[in-house]
């Protein structure tokens, strides 16, 4: 039994019932995990249980649908790495802010974390409610900051905590670890199981490691080039070589000759082309006839130069609205380049070195480890 980062599982609210994947996957019996909304600490079941600190905590945000944003809703963002999660302060005139169960065990967790005191601080793990019976895994974090702010419960002011929390790199967390934590007797062996995550530890360690969630969808760079001393790197080093007009007739050629979908594709005027190379339109056949514009940038790198978030940036600010873009490069983009195009969701199609030779390859235009002569003479020599 684990948890995987993203997945949803089954809340039957009964650790009683064989279908649940919630309560009874994660309470032992002793350990006093309740069926309550929001903070959940689990104690230890063994002479650990003298300590103050849990031996891990859940906690669960109910995701709202009233479409409605209030500044004291919880925040998931997977591009930060980051949850903000409040505590569980309620307008009532004879509570303080750590008068609050939730609120209380935050306190004495960041205490601890204060004082450099590692050894036993509690793991984390996320949960948000999408719908009723069901709940889905946000990951395992630590408490990274907890501030004291402010927030209105039905036209009162209350004050509250404010957990900032660092989603770690793990994808999944054994039931089998968090158990043995429950029931570990000895502090040096509490995190000593074989699925205790690689994160966790090095965290306890001083180093903290946050999820990169692009990280599977980024490329490296020699992923985006062919080998060095091959045929179709010598292809991209010829390319690099012509002239930069004569560079975008042939993206334009490339992308004219495409007929897996309907298209118009020119050109932009060598001296006067607004910041793009090329623009066109793709249409989507009837019934629904649809047109999406889209505006292209080509750049001639060699392959020790990749192109830069500035240069993406810059075609994005350049599309007008309901536009696409259109990145072409004989070379490859470098990691942030990718993540801010994948994070800020930039209506943008990047397209490498080795991309450009599979384009070539897949019409027909290579033979005998270089592009077919005629082709280019008749595409460079087109007026």
């Amino acid at each position: 039994m684990e948890y995987r980062l993203g997945k949803t599982y089954i809340d039957k609210a009964s650790k009683l019932d064989p279908q649940d994947q919630f309560m009874r996957w994660i309470n032992i019996n002793g350990s006093g995990m309740l069926n309550s909304p929001g903070i959940r600490p689990l104690k230890y079941i063994t002479n650990l249980s003298k300590s103050d600190l849990p031996a891990y905590m859940v906690l669960v945000t109910n995701e709202k649908t009233t479409g409605k944003l209030n500044p004291w809703d919880d925040v998931i963002d997977f591009s930060k790495s980051e949850i903000l999660y409040w505590g569980d302060a309620k307008f009532d005139n004879s509570k303080k802010i750590d008068d609050f169960k939730g609120n209380k065990i935050l306190r004495i967790i960041y205490n601890y974390i204060l004082k450099g005191q590692t050894s036993l601080i509690p793991p984390i793990l996320h949960f948000s409610k999408p719908s009723r019976g069901l709940i889905k895994f946000n990951g395992l974090c630590i408490l990274n900051k907890l501030d004291i702010t402010w927030f209105d419960d039905d036209n009162s002011a209350v004050q509250n905590y404010l957990a900032k929390l660092i989603i770690l790199d793990c994808e999944k967390v054994s039931i089998e670890w968090l158990h043995s934590r429950v029931k570990c007797s000895v502090e040096d062996k509490i995190d000593s199981h074989k699925d205790c995550p690689k994160s966790w530890n090095e965290y306890k360690k001083g180093r903290k490691k946050p999820i990169d969630i692009w990280a599977k969808k980024i490329r490296k760079d020699t992923e985006q080039l062919p080998a060095t001393e091959s045929s179709d790197s010598k292809i991209l080093g010829n390319l690099c070589k012509l002239e930069p007009y004569d560079f975008e007739k042939i993206i334009v050629a490339l992308f004219q000759e495409l007929t897996e979908i309907t298209h118009h594709i020119s050109g932009t005027n060598s001296t006067r082309d607004g910041g793009f190379d090329f623009f066109g339109k793709f249409i989507l056949p009837r019934p629904v006839r649809y047109e999406i514009k889209f505006r292209g940038e080509v750049k001639r790198y060699s392959r020790k130069t990749g192109v830069d978030p500035k240069s993406v940036s810059r075609l994005v600010a350049r599309l007008s609205r309901g536009e696409y873009g259109i990145f072409v490069t004989t070379s490859y983009f470098t990691k942030q380049a990718q993540k801010e195009v994948l994070s800020d969701n930039y209506p943008i199609h990047l397209i490498s070195g080795i991309d450009l030779i599979y384009m070539l390859k897949h019409q027909g235009k290579i033979a005998q480890g270089q592009i077919r002569k005629e082709w280019l003479d008749t595409v460079l020599n087109n007026e």
